[in-house]
């Protein structure tokens, strides 16, 4: 042995001490040199190779796939890491406080993003730092908190559950009590209850009336010198610019044909839905006022008026305000002649009787 295993001090191999260390080198000598402990070392590397290689042949090899392998490294990674290690399990002990917290993030965040982002950065920080320390548990904090929120939602679910059932004996103590009124609901309900036997044309022109309101606040209703704008934004911004000048009547008339706009769709679609000769012969007026109503505006801003009346003070006021008509204004006088045509076949149709049950 030439150098000393402890301090690494050349030997010259007599010595029984290391003289810088004092180790005693006898004694390695002694038990790790003899041909009986080279030996003994020798079957004890020989035997743990064994072991091992049985081990080996004992476990599967398991075939992952690309994304398993890629998940299993991932794994391996944060399991390497110890803070990593404890802010995961922190979050697993105290799951109320961090979906709090969360929450909490995302309401400021809503109001402030920098405010919101620097309450990130702060909790961010909290969460490292409770990584750095050991491992506390749950928080009593976090159990009194879950258990807060457990028994106030078992209260609310239950109120709910007392309520109705609350209700439910009321409604069965005034059944019981009045029989004959009982009856009477019933048979209203049967009465009011009629199926709607809608056809092809009663669909078309429900089809048809949703276009038209679609058309009122899609782009390209009016050409300005600078955009596009829509049919109702148009009328509706030259009617305050006319208030504001001192033209109300003029402002009034438009807000008359915004409102006629708007509101003859949603009354056409309504009395389609009601489905009785009457209904029809409303949709069919309804819709008809509103095509002559556009079709006469859309004519009389393609003519050259004068601003003697009124009604022509609103038309010249949409028409110095807007260039030329966009294609959702033709499309808007298409489909209302539209719905006025399948109005006019649909109130002509025969009605179709609802089919009764047997029992009645």
């Amino acid at each position: 042995m030439k150098k000393c295993p402890n301090c690494g001090q050349a030997l010259t191999g007599q010595e029984k001490a290391c003289p810088n260390c004092g180790f005693n080198v006898e004694k390695y000598r002694r038990d790790y040199f003899t041909e009986e402990a080279v030996e003994e070392n020798v079957e004890i590397r020989e035997a743990k190779r064994e072991e091992a290689d049985r081990s080996l042949e004992k476990e599967p090899v398991d075939k992952l796939s690309r994304s398993a392998y890629q998940q299993k490294q991932e794994r391996n990674a944060f399991t390497g890491n110890p803070t990593a290690e404890k802010m995961l399990q922190w979050m697993r002990d105290n799951t109320t406080i961090a979906f709090l917290v969360g929450v909490g993030l995302l309401i400021i965040m809503s109001f402030s993003r920098p405010l919101g982002w620097t309450a990130f950065a702060v909790s961010m920080a909290l969460l490292i730092w409770t990584g750095y320390r050991d491992s506390q548990g749950e928080y009593t904090a976090d159990r009194n908190l879950t258990e807060y929120i457990r028994n106030w939602a078992s209260k609310v679910f239950n109120a709910f559950d007392d309520k109705e059932s609350e209700i439910e004996e009321k409604n069965e103590d005034f059944t019981q009590a009045h029989p004959k009124f009982e009856a009477k609901v019933e048979k209203v309900k049967k009465k009011t209850k009629k199926p709607r036997n809608f056809g092809i044309i009663q669909l078309s022109i429900l089809l048809t009336s949703l276009i038209t309101l679609v058309l009122l606040f899609l782009g390209t209703g009016f050409v300005t010198s600078s955009s596009k704008l829509t049919v109702a934004s148009v009328f509706f911004e030259v009617a305050n610019w006319q208030i504001a000048v001192g033209k109300i009547v003029p402002a009034l008339i438009l807000y008359l044909f915004l409102a006629i706009f708007l509101l003859l769709p949603v009354f056409i679609m309504l009395a389609v839905s009601q489905n009785t000769r009457v209904s029809r012969v409303r949709a069919f007026a309804l819709s008809l006022v509103e095509s002559l109503v556009l079709i006469y505006l859309f004519f009389q801003l393609a003519q050259t008026t004068s601003a003697a009346g009124y009604l022509s003070q609103a038309v010249s006021s949409l028409k110095s305000y807007a260039v030329a008509i966009g294609i959702s204004g033709y499309l808007l006088i298409l489909v209302s002649c539209l719905t006025t045509v399948l109005a006019g076949i649909n109130m002509f149709q025969p009605m179709v009787k609802p089919r009764q049950n047997s029992e009645e």
